[in-house]
């Protein structure tokens, strides 16, 4: 281990801080803009390039970023190119060789609306550590897909989850991302039997971040939770359990549970740190009829501050400890996904 990481883990006296306290997940946001429009996603409403700066990251910005928080990489476990659509950008797969160079055991779990699937696309994944592909697939009816997600083809997307499955075969898992909604969740229980006959590993179930409120009326979780939705859970898990793939449901009953992003280093495309995509720019969350924009956290930028210092600043540590103990942030306070019902902590029996 390097002397000034060594350095930065030990500084305080009495710090019970160790090597697991590195991030284990870094993603970077090399693009702003999406092929999709979908009634789930803040980059529909929130996104876009920030002012000064391209929609998709050049690949040299994207080399001195690495470079910079390099340090961090070689303790890395996975490595995710933007939280939208990576296959989008024309040298993701030279990123992620570049990514490499630094760090011979990370990986890319992928994370897809599945349009951009192609054969010769799959290929290049099939040739470095990508584990799994997640497909966002959210119901088994090209009405149900389509009408959520402008832009898509439910028959392109159902043709290259087949095309995924002959040509990776078992070195790439296929996991899709079903996000329930009072418009698609009775169909939850055909689309494990559909997502079985595609050969798909594992399902996550998701529930639904509004950012709009007016889309309120398609959340199914509440302070109560929701019987109805969680017979169908009931009967979903099963037909799964049947068909031998996984599935993982998020809670139908809000409570205080932090997030999952206690060992994610989010940089966006200028470099800032922040905790989350939410935080990095001003972002509408609705919850429970209330709404709030959120203000930029951003503890500093990796261009010009050391990114090991920012990882260990007081302040970011502060906020991942409060997730630790599953509080709610201040910040957070009008995410859901703070309170267990959208997809960080989401269980194996509803």
């Amino acid at each position: 281990m390097p002397d000034y990481i060594r350095r930065a883990l030990f500084r305080r006296e009495g710090s019970d801080l160790c090597l697991g306290d590195l991030p284990s997940i870094i993603n970077i946001e090399i693009m702003t803009v999406c092929n999709l429009k979908c009634r789930h996603c803040r980059v529909s409403y929130f996104g876009g390039p920030a002012r000064g700066y391209p929609a998709m990251m050049k690949f040299d910005l994207f080399k001195e970023m690495v470079d910079r928080i390099s340090p961090l990489v070689r303790y890395a476990q996975e490595f995710q190119l933007s939280t939208i659509e990576p296959l989008l950008h024309k040298r993701v797969f030279d990123m992620m060789d570049y990514v490499s160079a630094h760090n011979r055991r990370i990986s890319y779990p992928l994370l897809s609306n599945g349009m951009l699937l192609n054969e010769k696309n799959i290929r290049q994944l099939c040739r470095r550590h990508v584990p799994y592909v997640e497909v966002s697939l959210d119901g088994c009816r090209k009405e149900t897909v389509e009408s959520f997600k402008t832009g898509a083809d439910f028959n392109t997307i159902v043709r290259n989850i087949r095309l995924l499955k002959r040509v990776a075969g078992k070195k790439v898992a296929i996991y899709t991302v079903f996000v329930a909604t009072t418009r698609n969740i009775g169909e939850l229980v055909e689309y494990v039997h559909f997502c079985g006959d595609l050969g798909i590993d594992k399902i996550y179930i998701n529930g639904f971040l509004c950012y709009k409120p007016g889309l309120s009326k398609l959340s199914l979780y509440s302070r109560k939770g929701n019987e109805g939705t969680r017979t169908i859970f009931l009967k979903a898990h099963e037909a799964a359990r049947k068909a031998g793939i996984g599935i993982a449901f998020p809670s139908l009953t809000t409570k205080s549970q932090g997030c999952s992003l206690t060992s994610f280093l989010y940089i966006d495309e200028k470099g800032n740190v922040s905790p989350c995509m939410h935080l990095s720019r001003p972002t509408q969350l609705s919850l429970f009829s209330k709404t709030r924009m959120t203000h930029p956290v951003v503890y500093g930028n990796i261009l010009r501050d050391d990114p090991v210092s920012l990882w260990f600043d007081n302040r970011y540590m502060t906020f991942r400890d409060t997730l630790k103990s599953s509080r709610v942030p201040r910040e957070c306070v009008f995410c859901a996904d703070a309170y267990g019902v959208i997809c960080s902590n989401r269980r194996f029996v509803p």
